[in-house]
């Protein structure tokens, strides 16, 4: 009933019938913090780290080159924390907090503010976009988590991460891949780009083309050309120009799901695939139409 409902809705607004949300506003957890903007000198051992901390690695190499940094010109930026208990919990600054360790600190500044579960992993979240910290994978389960533990859609994501819906939407498509094609995303053997072009192949065919990236330093471009090459050789049927595969990475990029292009002889079809009912409901494309519309 539940499935039914959600591509119910989905086809309504495909159709221009759905209703318009009554707010576009993130949940009510996500209300700015208040806090105290005078840094405090906060002894380290009083510190847990961050349960919401969307990094699951850290540059020991960095870490120490910032500790020596540290050691001679000190904490530059604060770390932000909450009150937890008797102690402190960590919302923005791991690195700053792990570096200021190996140079044998025991207090650090900090700025202390009141935020929620859902506020502190979004800034969690924010504060190592902003800064490219992440690596792909390990933003897109930050979207997972805002998602699954705090029911954002990916709408309130955009708004609440300032990046647009198709982005949004291409960061959690990651997730879809293969655990071993993370890992070696994760560990930049392949790229966001490589990425993205083995999101239309199928499990094992993608591990195979992922492996040969690696072994023969493929780039993107010599990745669409294998691609190209190996669909020559498997079918007899008109092999895609350059230009409809751009076309195609063009617009699964900016509508934020795969599309396909059919073509014979100036005709065929355009194929929007989605992953979700909440990706069907924010697919660009629909927004473009109701746009149209209003003209």
């Amino acid at each position: 009933m539940q499935r039914k409902k959600a591509l119910n809705k989905g086809l309504e607004a495909l159709l221009g019938d759905a209703p318009k949300s009554k707010s576009n506003k993130t949940p009510k957890q996500a209300k700015q913090p208040a806090q105290n903007p005078t840094p405090n000198q906060v002894s380290i051992s009083k510190i847990k780290t961050n349960q919401y901390q969307p990094r699951t690695t850290f540059d020991e190499q960095k870490i120490n080159e910032l500790a020596a940094s540290i050691k001679k010109h000190g904490v530059i930026q604060p770390i932000l924390l909450r009150k937890d208990g008797e102690g402190f919990e960590l919302i923005a600054g791991e690195r700053r907090l792990r570096a200021s360790k190996a140079a044998g600190l025991k207090k650090i500044p900090a700025v202390i503010t009141v935020a929620s579960n859902t506020k502190s992993l979004e800034i969690a979240i924010l504060e190592n976009v902003q800064r490219e910290d992440l690596n792909s994978i390990e933003v897109a389960k930050g979207y997972q988590r805002l998602k699954d533990e705090f029911k954002y859609t990916q709408e309130q994501l955009s708004e609440s991460i300032g990046k647009p819906r198709s982005s949004i939407a291409n960061s959690l498509r990651l997730l879809t891949l293969p655990s071993k094609i993370q890992d070696m995303l994760s560990e930049e053997q392949i790229s966001e780009g490589h990425a993205k072009i083995l999101l239309g192949l199928d499990g094992n065919v993608a591990e195979s083309m992922a492996k040969q990236i690696i072994e023969n330093k493929m780039s993107v471009r010599d990745l669409e050309s294998a691609l190209k090459a190996k669909t020559i050789s498997s079918t007899t049927k008109k092999p895609k120009t350059r230009d409809e595969i751009n076309l195609e990475s063009a617009l699964s990029s900016k509508l934020g799901s795969k599309v396909t292009i059919s073509d014979h002889k100036g005709k065929g079809k355009l194929t929007i695939k989605y992953f979700s009912y909440d990706e069907l409901d924010g697919i660009a494309i629909l927004k473009l139409l109701d746009q149209h519309d209003k003209v």
